[in-house]
């Protein structure tokens, strides 16, 4: 897994996501920062941006435009397009480009090989997809072991405070069962004691459909990259408005 590039470039800005285990293919976004857009301006930018990451790193890229609002651009002058895809063709060392998406034969498979790219992008700091999972549970194991600390000091203690004040009266009595009534519920809920709810078997059998379509995204992984595509792209937009908006303020 590689970190992105960014650059600024006066009334835009451009992240590149190098190819990696996430993506066979580089991407490119290029956010508008000024109002109002010249789409002309904005096309000849993205075609300009494409051939200096392909000439800065040869790896097969796709790039699209936003607005500072998040919005997907499309260009009338290139068919109404919204992407631009290209690659270099190592024999001519000329750059091939297409306003869309080309099919995957038609892409160079040697230029998208581990290999390749570990050379092609020698010098970006990577970090092992284990690594990142590995660091990841740790991260969860840490907050699991503060959460049940808080639930300890929050359901429990109170409980055992109610238990100890017990004998007081008869009130004291009534107002401890029912803390302790409470927080005996909350701490079954917390330690599986319970049954799960109709809500929670939803979201159990939820993460079962998750691994089942992971499970066929592995078996089918040219069919999970034009899905991905089509995700990023909606994912990208609500992401990309704020990264414009934060960098606005930045400049005023």
């Amino acid at each position: 897994m590689r970190d992105k590039i960014k650059l600024h470039r006066d009334w835009y800005f451009v992240e590149y996501q190098p190819a990696d285990a996430r993506s066979s293919f580089a991407l490119l976004l290029l956010t508008v920062l000024s109002e109002p857009i010249d789409l002309e301006s904005v096309a000849f930018a993205a075609e300009s941006e494409l051939q200096y990451w392909l000439q800065r790193y040869p790896v097969p890229s796709m790039l699209y435009a936003l607005d500072a609002k998040g919005d997907l651009l499309h260009f009338p002058s290139r068919g109404d397009e919204s992407h631009l895809m290209g690659f270099v063709d190592q024999q001519t060392g000329m750059i091939n480009r297409r306003w869309g998406l080309f099919e995957n034969d038609e892409l160079p498979a040697e230029q998208m090989e581990a290999d390749y790219l570990a050379h092609a992008y020698d010098g970006i700091p990577t970090r092992m997809q284990k690594d990142v999972r590995t660091e990841a549970m740790r991260k969860a194991q840490v907050e699991g072991r503060l959460f049940r600390t808080i639930i300890f000091f929050v359901v429990i203690v109170p409980v055992l405070i109610e238990i100890i004040s017990l004998g007081i009266d008869w009130l004291g009595y009534l107002l401890a069962a029912g803390s302790i009534v409470v927080g005996l519920y909350k701490a079954a809920k917390i330690l599986g004691w319970l049954q799960p709810t109709q809500r929670e078997k939803e979201k159990s059998e939820r993460n079962l459909r998750i691994n089942h379509y992971f499970y066929h995204c592995e078996r089918n992984p040219e069919g999970f990259i034009r899905l991905m595509i089509e995700n990023f792209k909606q994912d990208a937009i609500e992401q990309t408005r704020k990264k414009a908006e934060a960098l606005l303020k930045n400049l005023e």
